[in-house]
């Protein structure tokens, strides 16, 4: 049962992240995809646990007939054997709980990290949140409601104010209580390979909503990638916590120049109606139909007793309303009994069947032969003479019949060899009354005769066979135990396969991972190009103005020189004729 559930629990996640990151992802629609993840968690291990039930109307033939057919048979009951030590299972949990205790240990481990730091560096409180001053030069990143950033750089006033604002974001829209839950998940469901990609969507789509935070807040858009691209990198921080991520910087670049289409998005999540609907029928507990009963009760009016036909078969021999006869003459006796009544009346015909010590294959050929009866060819119902008995899902012992005890005072019933009957005997038969007549008198006579050969009869018929009894138990016991082994082996196969099945699907989600890694770096280094040759156009621009300012100076600087001469020209000729004139 609950490897049944681990692996319709993983399939349904594998299903519904697959339809994330095609067709999900990568549409700006941020605060619903923060939703979808959660919900997909939740409903991919709830839906294994619940069972859809609906209603069906059956008929309920009911038939009123005094004597119901009944099948009996006569065996001893098989003791039960004690199963087993699974070992398998034992080993299975043994290291479930190692797995278990090591991520708990390690979630544990986090957060004393993060109180820690709280407690020993010193904390500037702010409206919306609280920064903690780290000795170590550290990107920023949030925990809760705490901003941990460099002590040294906060006091500079050296952090950017949109890294300021994308942090400031985590911790109003409460990221870090999407990454508890699934790490409090990943703790109990750590055996499901799929957490890694899970918890990595999951940290991408918080960056997108922190991203388009700062963007609307009127920053340059060119000066915030260019900063996202340029600034450093740290690994000093937990996985519990939210930081500016360099690796997933490339898509963060690509959701920024996205436009929001309502007609593809529309129909993607008209998509996701069917993916849901099939995840709950396949990997739901079951679908139960709840019968709601139609009674429906036919009376049979005749009470004709020729209509009854008493069946008795002890080992092969078959005796039909006293009458023997055998396997081969068994459908010539019962159409001889029928053959007076016309095909509609055959359908009010009772039985009274009842089998001692027969093999299963001689009450299968016997219902064969019956099948060949006129009786049975009219029969609405068309149910076998001997109906086969309810199946069970384990072999079980059929339950001895209990002995009979004679109530006729006039037999005496044979016991075993120190047993005691607990029939009072009579030493002498009972006197009829003197005020009957001769005939009265020998009419009794004749019942308690007719009474003392069917009861000598019924004990005969009611005697086991213990031998035979003992082989049938030591048969079912055999096949319990055959039923078992194929059973176990058939367990085997099925852990083989779904081994089998995860290692394939781990295998090809690493191989999908290193194709979309070496795709994401091959994009990088396409931005990462551009931006260079935008920077270099850029540079050569402002260059060449530099360039024409420079030489547009140097001529205003030629030209008040000249005019600088002329005036000093003009001023030593005045003096000349001025010192001339005197």
């Amino acid at each position: 049962m609950i490897v049944y559930y681990v692996l319709k629990s993983s399939m349904c996640i594998a299903l519904l992240w697959g339809f994330y990151t095609l067709f999900l992802e990568q549409e700006n629609m941020h605060h619903f995809k923060r939703f979808y993840l959660i919900f997909s968690l939740v409903f991919s291990y709830t839906i294994p646990l619940l069972t859809f039930t609906y209603t069906t109307n059956v008929v309920d033939l009911q038939e009123n007939l005094q004597q119901p057919v009944t099948y009996v048979i006569q065996a001893k009951e098989i003791p039960s054997q004690e199963s087993s030590i699974n070992y398998l299972s034992t080993i299975l949990w043994i290291i479930y709980g190692i797995g278990a205790l090591i991520f708990a240990i390690r979630f544990i481990k986090n957060i004393l990290n993060l109180i820690e730091k709280v407690r020993v560096n010193e904390n500037l409180k702010e409206p919306s949140h609280t920064n903690v001053l780290l000795e170590n030069p550290v990107i920023p990143y949030t925990f809760l409601k705490y901003i941990f950033v460099s002590k040294k750089e906060f006091q500079a006033q050296a952090i950017p104010k949109e890294v300021f604002l994308h942090e400031k974001t985590h911790v109003q829209q409460k990221h870090t209580l999407d990454i508890l839950f699934v790490e409090v998940l990943q703790v109990v469901f750590w055996c499901n390979p799929m957490w890694f990609w899970i918890k990595k969507s999951i940290r991408l789509n918080h960056e997108f909503l922190a991203d388009q935070t700062v963007l609307k807040q009127q920053f340059s858009i060119h000066q915030y990638i260019n900063l996202l691209v340029n600034y450093p990198n740290s690994t000093n921080h937990t996985v519990l916590t939210s930081a500016i991520n360099y690796s997933l910087t490339k898509k963060r670049i690509v959701m920024m120049s996205k436009q929001f289409s309502k007609t593809r998005v529309a129909a993607r999540l008209l998509l996701l109606l069917p993916i849901l609907f099939i995840c709950m029928l396949l990997f739901n507990n079951k679908i139960v139909a709840q019968q709601k009963n139609i009674n429906y009760t036919k009376t049979v009016s005749s009470t004709d007793p020729d209509k009854k036909i008493k069946i008795r078969i002890k080992e092969e021999k078959i005796t039909v309303n006293g009458t023997a006869t055998n396997l081969q003459g068994f459908a010539t006796t019962v159409d001889e009994l029928t053959k007076q009544w016309k095909d509609n009346e055959l359908t009010e015909f009772q039985f009274d069947v009842q089998i001692m010590n027969s093999e299963d294959n001689f009450v299968q050929q016997l219902n064969q032969v019956y099948r060949n009866t006129r009786l049975y060819k009219v029969n609405p119902d068309g149910h076998d003479l001997i109906p086969p008995p309810p199946s069970l899902p384990y072999p079980s012992a059929p339950k001895a019949k209990k002995e009979k005890k004679s109530i006729l005072p006039l037999l005496s019933p044979k016991v075993k060899k120190e047993e005691q009957s607990d029939i009072p005997m009579l030493s002498t038969p009972p006197k009829p009354p003197s005020n009957l007549s001769q005939s009265e008198i020998d009419e009794i006579e004749n019942e308690i005769e007719q009474a003392i050969i069917e009861a000598e009869q019924a004990r005969v018929e009611t005697e086991i066979d213990e031998a035979t009894i003992e082989k049938t138990a030591m048969e079912a016991i055999a096949e319990a135990q055959m039923e078992a082994a194929e059973i176990r082996a058939m367990a085997r196969i099925e852990v083989q396969k779904a081994r089998k099945i995860a290692i394939e699907a781990a295998q090809k989600a690493r191989e999908e991972g290193m194709r979309r890694a070496e795709k994401s770096r091959e994009m990088a280094r396409v931005y990462a190009g551009k931006a260079r040759k935008h920077a270099e156009k850029v540079r050569e621009k402002a260059m060449k103005k530099a360039r024409k300012a420079r030489d547009e100076v140097r001529k205003e600087a030629e030209k008040a020189r000249k005019e600088a001469r002329k005036v000093i020209e003009e001023a030593r000729k005045e003096a000349e004729k001025s010192r001339n004139s005197k």
